[in-house]
């Protein structure tokens, strides 16, 4: 499978799953969450979370964070090319611009209300910059003994291209 049919199974992914996991450390202790993380056009993900959140602290602490999505309805051992890995930079946006545009993919149709989101607030919203994105190229069912990977890299530049495309 080409790069460009990756990247269009990777958009499709995106498109289908609301939730992602978000992995994050603090010294050498892992921590993982299930947000609702959204991509703008640029494929930036945003959430919302409590700033006392563990993984908010620990994104304080170390921007460098692993998110998946993934359908978790499928059958077991169906995975091939359906979870989306993608190593990331977050960050808390301070921006009120920023924010009002992130507020506004998060939660469509509503009142944009920032004071609980910047300054003083309890929630933040936050972002994360994909800087790799892998595609399971393998089911559990299809692994042998000589298998020596089971992902593949897919461009993030054409996942952002195939992402607008799915959503145009």
């Amino acid at each position: 499978m080409g790069d460009v049919n990756l990247a269009s199974r990777s958009a499709e992914i995106l498109k289908k799953c609301l939730y992602a996991n978000i992995a994050t450390s603090r010294d050498d202790v892992p921590w993982n969450t299930p947000v609702t993380a959204l991509p703008d056009a640029d494929l930036n993900f945003y959430w919302s979370s409590w700033t006392l959140a563990e993984h908010s602290r620990n994104i304080a602490r170390n921007s460098s964070i692993f998110m998946t999505f993934y359908d978790s309805t499928r059958s077991r051992g169906t995975n091939n090319l359906m979870c989306l890995y993608l190593q990331c930079v977050a960050r808390e946006v301070s921006n009120p611009g920023e924010a009002r545009k992130a507020f506004g993919i998060l939660y469509p149709g509503e009142d944009v209300d920032l004071e609980n989101f910047l300054g003083e607030g309890v929630k933040r919203i936050y972002c994360a910059e994909p800087r790799k994105a892998w595609l399971n190229c393998l089911s559990e069912k299809e692994l042998e003994p000589t298998t020596l990977k089971m992902r593949t890299e897919v461009p993030i530049n054409e996942i952002r291209n195939a992402f607008l495309r799915v959503n145009a």
